[in-house]
């Protein structure tokens, strides 16, 4: 006897398949670049080509011996950068957060506006402003003219006004009859946002690994370079260039993020259930 597939089991099935077919289109870009890493330029050329013909590992060896760019040295310049951005950023943004969400105080609305502005605000339109400050404070081709742009965030203000109106009053209340000041006060409160530090900074970390604007602006000594800067300058340097070792580069520059996204997808997930409403 043949059976019938309730509406639930067919609503199933179908976006199971969809998932899967998804799944496998997202993937193979990614599968493409890793296989890509071992091949010469005339295979590479061939994008249905997914297997290299010979699985060659000169190509890794000519990226870590530093042949083309210093990769070691620009990749530990974004590993600074990035860390250095996601700890400022969730330190600020937090510490703003706090004060909009348990003070009212005169024009908090106009900064409110000013917050939502930076986030619609593209940030090409900030380019010459912000490299003539820079230029000005004698931080141009700086590391520091890098990491303290991106530690302002008008997304991360909004989000940890949200994270601090779910705290309860009454906590906020009982900390300030002990007698703590308002800094002490935020840092006491601070161990019951854990997740939500934890998230934004993993946000935060992946923004500027791949940030690529404000390097350029700022940055000009190879050295000093971050890793997307680096790779960009080889793209298009020449069709005799090996594009199997820009691949290479490719393939590690997303195992960072990657990794750190696996090791606190789930910090991630509660944090944002707790704070986006249901």
């Amino acid at each position: 006897m043949r059976k019938t597939l309730l509406p639930s089991e067919k609503t199933s099935w179908t976006a199971t398949v969809l998932l899967v077919v998804a799944g496998i289109l997202f993937l193979y870009p990614f599968v493409w670049m890793f296989c890509s890493a071992f091949k010469d330029n005339k295979e590479i050329f061939k994008p249905l080509q997914l297997l290299p013909g010979v699985w060659n590992l000169d190509y890794y060896k000519q990226l870590f011996q530093g042949d083309l760019i210093p990769f070691w040295r620009v990749f530990a310049n974004s590993v600074l950068v990035a860390f250095a951005q996601a700890v400022g950023t969730v330190f600020l943004t937090s510490l703003a957060g706090y004060v909009f969400a348990q003070h009212r105080f005169r024009f908090q609305g106009v900064l409110f506006v000013l917050t939502l502005m930076v986030i619609v605000l593209p940030q090409q339109a900030l380019a010459i402003p912000l490299f003539s400050w820079l230029n000005e404070l004698k931080m141009i081709d700086s590391t520091w003219g890098v990491i303290l742009p991106g530690v302002v965030s008008g997304l991360g203000i909004l989000y940890f006004t949200q994270v601090f109106r779910q705290i309860p009053r009454e906590l906020v209340e009982a900390s300030r009859l002990a007698g703590l000041s308002e800094f002490r006060v935020y840092w006491t409160l601070l161990p019951l946002c854990w997740s939500a530090l934890l998230s934004f900074g993993l946000i935060q970390f992946i923004l500027s690994w791949h940030e690529h604007l404000i390097p350029l602006l700022v940055l000009s000594t190879q050295e000093k370079q971050t890793l997307p800067l680096a790779l960009a300058s080889l793209f298009g340097s020449s069709l005799r260039f090996p594009f199997a070792v820009l691949m290479a580069a490719s393939t590690i520059t997303i195992l960072p993020t990657a990794i750190l996204f696996a090791v606190m997808h789930r910090r991630f997930k509660s944090s944002l259930s707790e704070v986006l409403p249901h």
